[in-house]
């Protein structure tokens, strides 16, 4: 799958010093980084569809504790993102993800997301995309994915690239706890995606169902996790005289 994948994006990469230039339009999908990146975002969304398909009213803690687990895998390999807005969060942040880095895991992640709602969906017997509560409005819809997809970017560069709490052993359950109270408090008025790549997997693996929706909510993740770059440099600005490069993993979970 990975090798079919890696036919429309091959390899053509620089090395410069230790770093891999990494040119747009030429990304790799077959690296360590990349590949758990798909391949956990396919988890996430896999587990996504097929607990919220079948009705099952425990699917907030079947999500949570499944991003826990795949978090704690793929930390030390890629940083465990399996978030666009993670990614992002991460970039802004510096010391970190590089902006083209950060492109090569977007295509990653959404590509993961779309290869587990369709499987998700063929062994489902519904298909379900990302939408909005019945009795909310637009503006609380947004209001809740900024919130939470926040509070998720926040948690991930406080436990995950705070140097004060290097090589912790609870950075994956901060953050799968995170998605599992976002999913049960603001689940039944955004739809609780806080996160592009569940938006647009779901979306696009149901034929562009709800599409629209799943780029205003996609956007108004990016915003979360802008907000939660900005937050943690004013509430941690000693960081920034100690941020450096490194293998993704090795003191960090999800710095790169």
């Amino acid at each position: 799958m990975l090798l079919l994948i890696n036919s429309f994006f091959p390899i053509q990469q620089n090395c410069k010093g230790n770093k891999y230039i990494i040119p747009k339009e030429n990304i790799n999908m077959t690296t360590p980084k990349n590949s758990m990146e798909l391949v956990g975002t396919a988890v996430l969304v896999f587990t996504i569809q097929t607990s919220i398909s079948n009705g099952s009213s425990l699917a907030p803690l079947a999500i949570g504790t499944i991003l826990m687990s795949i978090v704690f895998a793929g930390g030390p390999i890629s940083g465990a993102h399996y978030n666009p807005a993670v990614s992002f969060a991460v970039t802004l942040r510096g010391g970190g993800l590089t902006w083209s880095e950060m492109t090569s895991y977007w295509i990653a992640q959404i590509i993961g997301g779309f290869i587990g709602a369709l499987i998700g969906g063929f062994i489902s017997p519904t298909s379900v995309v990302v939408s909005m509560g019945s009795d909310a409005t637009m503006a609380q819809a947004i209001i809740s994915e900024v919130m939470y997809t926040f509070v998720l970017c926040l948690v991930v560069l406080c436990v995950a690239t705070n140097s004060k709490v290097e090589n912790n052993h609870y950075y994956g359950l901060a953050i799968g706890l995170v998605v599992l109270a976002g999913a049960i408090t603001v689940g039944p008025i955004s739809g609780g995606a806080f996160n592009p790549a569940v938006a647009f997997g779901l979306s696009v693996a149901g034929g562009f169902a709800n599409f629209g929706y799943s780029v205003v909510v996609s956007v108004a993740n990016l915003v979360g996790g802008a907000v939660a770059a900005v937050l943690f440099r004013v509430v941690l600005p000693e960081e920034f005289g100690l941020a450096r490069g490194g293998t993704v993993g090795e003191t960090t979970p999800f710095n790169a």
